[in-house]
């Protein structure tokens, strides 16, 4: 089984990071894969991890094993392409 890390912010007052923070958890959960949500507002620790595993800032990432998946454009055209599940296995 993997680990799937799901990194956002409690605290973003940007409507576009707020939709793409539910649009991940939304397709997550219809896939019933299992996540833990990290929210870099509050865990600085978690957010110095997620820029230095990932290289970037933007919210929200999705780390699956520990290796950066991808932000919500890229996982969206994964699943666009029936490709997202793959990521999984």
């Amino acid at each position: 089984m993997v680990t799937v890390e799901l990194y956002s912010s409690s605290v973003s007052g940007v409507l576009k990071v707020k939709k793409d923070q539910q649009a991940i958890k939304n397709l997550l959960e219809a896939k019933k894969i299992q996540y833990i949500e990290y929210d870099v507002a509050s865990d600085l620790e978690r957010r110095e991890l997620m820029k230095k595993s990932s290289g970037k800032t933007v919210l929200p990432q999705l780390f699956i094993d520990g290796k950066f998946a991808g932000e919500v454009e890229d996982l969206m055209y994964l699943e666009e392409d029936n490709k997202f599940i793959d990521l999984f296995k």
